[in-house]
């Protein structure tokens, strides 16, 4: 049934009305039937309609073994093989071309998407082929559907927009009970972005989703990554003892476990150590995360966690020197949420925390960025942060209003009987 909305599609494309195409060849309330999905339409009206928009409507080949072959080809995009995907890429893009199936066509066009996100470093190819299959999303079958949405919210995410993340990804949620297939990284991602946007019970609860499918699917990789997102929710709410007790276990199964992975272990203990205070062994992980780590944007989390300690035991050297390794490779990335964490760090350290400029600085662009962004997690904390500095400069009024805007962030921790 597919047809009737390639057809309504590409009529209005056309702006042609339901009387133009349907001249000569049917009634207008069958074309209206059709365009609805209601009816099944008969091959001789179809091959009429297509000719007259100049569109093939015959989907009837079969699709199966090139839709397993795209999904295959996806398989390499996630596992960051780019020998193996682009050599498919190639394969694929033949078939792409000398195929009439719209099924297929949108479903290689929906995994090039993925494709280029994975690989292409021109933003501007990336945001264009992106428009072109927003425009088209109402033609694409529920498989297709879940694909856009899920590679949308990559997409959004790569862009610092956790809102519109968040929101693609709940989209592709919804179908996702309609689809015969099972994505592994699905609720894995969903605990993620709920992570970043400080909804932890609802991070936890997809967390632990993940696992449960992970578990039931004997995937190691997947089983992995998310103990280690399991654990980093636990530090979030300071069960240390429990995170470090998780990490402990995984680190022991090293030998199994990729650098990523390895080095996503390594990180975490760091950082709990760092807040036990055990200054050294912080430290040496965090070094020793940097060793193993592939990807950039987690060795700029690692940096500054590492400049914190150095800052922390007042080693200024390491500090400077850290920092400046961190802000290099920030600009690198193009990553202004790491810029503005290593740019407050330094002012820290530099006693200007209290200066005029840095105080409108943090509140006309640090802030409104991090609130666009819905970031919530680095949010508050930066609400906490300008409440501080007006308060230490007896500026209570100022001061208080950022601490009221800390507390919508603890809402469901108090009940009804607890408000004035």
């Amino acid at each position: 049934m597919f047809q009737g909305k390639l057809i309504k599609y590409h009529r209005t494309r056309k702006e042609m009305t339901q009387k133009e195409l349907a001249a000569g060849i049917c009634s207008v309330s069958y074309l209206s039937k059709i365009e609805n999905e209601t009816i099944e339409p008969s091959q001789d009206v179809l091959s009429l309609l297509g000719e007259r928009l100049h569109i093939t409507l015959d989907i009837q080949e079969d699709s199966q073994d090139v839709e397993k072959r795209i999904l295959e080809w996806y398989n390499h995009i996630k596992d960051n093989d780019y020998k193996r995907a682009q050599s498919e890429y190639k394969n694929l893009q033949k078939i792409y071309q000398g195929t009439n199936n719209h099924v297929i066509k949108y479903l290689f066009l929906t995994i090039e998407f993925g494709y280029l996100l994975a690989f292409e470093k021109d933003n501007k190819i990336i945001t264009s082929h992106y428009r072109q299959l927003r425009e088209m999303q109402e033609l694409f079958n529920p498989l297709t559907y879940y694909y856009f949405h899920k590679l949308e919210s990559i997409y959004f995410y790569n862009k610092n927009d956790l809102v519109s993340a968040l929101e693609s990804l709940k989209e592709a949620e919804k179908v996702y009970p309609s689809i015969d297939l099972i994505d592994l990284s699905l609720y894995y991602n969903l605990a993620v972005y709920y992570s970043r946007a400080d909804q932890l019970y609802k991070s936890l609860h997809n967390a632990f989703k993940a696992l449960h499918e992970a578990q039931m699917n004997y995937d190691l990789t997947t089983i992995t990554k998310t103990f280690i997102l399991i654990s980093t929710l636990y530090i979030r709410i300071g069960e240390y003892g429990f995170a470090e007790n998780e990490l402990l276990k995984l680190k022991k199964e090293e030998l199994n476990i990729t650098p990523q992975y390895k080095s996503l272990i390594y990180h975490n203990l760091g950082y709990i150590y760092y807040q036990q205070k055990k200054y050294e062994k912080a430290i040496q992980h965090l070094r020793d995360s940097l060793e193993q780590s592939e990807s950039e944007e987690e060795q700029a989390e690692t940096i500054y966690v590492l400049s914190l300690v150095y800052y922390t035991i007042l080693d200024l050297d390491q500090f400077e020197e850290t920092v400046k390794f961190g802000l290099d490779l920030a600009e690198k990335i193009n990553s202004r949420r790491y810029l503005y964490k290593f740019y407050i760090i330094e002012a820290k350290k530099n006693q200007q925390i209290y200066d005029t400029q840095f105080i409108e600085k943090l509140q006309k662009e640090i802030i409104p960025y991090f609130k666009e962004s819905g970031d919530q997690y680095e949010l508050l904390r930066l609400y906490k942060l300008i409440g501080d500095i007006h308060f230490h400069n007896r500026q209570y009024k100022k001061a208080g209003e950022y601490y009221q805007l800390t507390h919508q962030f603890y809402s469901n921790t108090f009940r009804v009987e607890d408000y004035l």
